[in-house]
């Protein structure tokens, strides 16, 4: 890979740097280490020589250290999302297998009662459905009518009169 070497300016001083990474890569530091030495530097705290810098590196320190724990409790919390998975696959092969064995026709009355209480639950479903639809047509009615009384009403004096 190609060497780069680029100019940046930290602090207002200027720093050549040598590496293998982009020179856009090598101003995107720059600029940063440079945003945390003036975030330093306005702390008002009399900082002077190169100890806004020193500042600066640790803070861009703590934010590595604090990124690279955030990592490993995502980490944590991935293996823990992913044993769930596994504990709801389990259950999904038990819950097919039952199913199996209901199309085989081997129908407990357990399994009888949950289909009569799904058809009544998408009854309900299909009445809520109708009596949202309803309060939509309701709602865009009166929402006309506002309109409708708005455009009728004139503001003068701060007081509503009718047209």
């Amino acid at each position: 890979m190609a060497v780069n070497r680029v100019s940046i300016t930290i602090n207002s001083r200027q720093y050549t740097v040598v590496a293998e990474e982009s020179r856009e890569y090598i101003e995107r530091l720059g600029e940063h280490i440079n945003e945390k030495v003036k975030n330093v530097l306005n702390g008002g705290q009399n900082v002077l020589g190169e100890r806004p810098i020193v500042l600066a590196a640790l803070n861009i320190c703590d934010e590595y250290f604090k990124a690279l724990e955030s990592d490993d409790s995502v980490k944590v919390e991935i293996e823990k999302l992913n044993s769930k998975i596994d504990n709801l696959k389990k259950e999904n092969d038990s819950i097919k297998r039952e199913l199996d064995d209901a199309k085989s026709g081997q129908v407990t009355i357990d399994e009888t009662e949950l289909n009569a209480e799904l058809t009544s639950t998408k009854k309900d479903l299909e009445t809520a459905n109708k009596n949202n639809k309803t309060l939509e047509e309701t709602i865009k009615s009166l929402k006309e009518k506002l309109k409708a009384y708005e455009e009728n009403t004139v503001v003068s004096d701060g007081k509503k009169k009718v047209k």
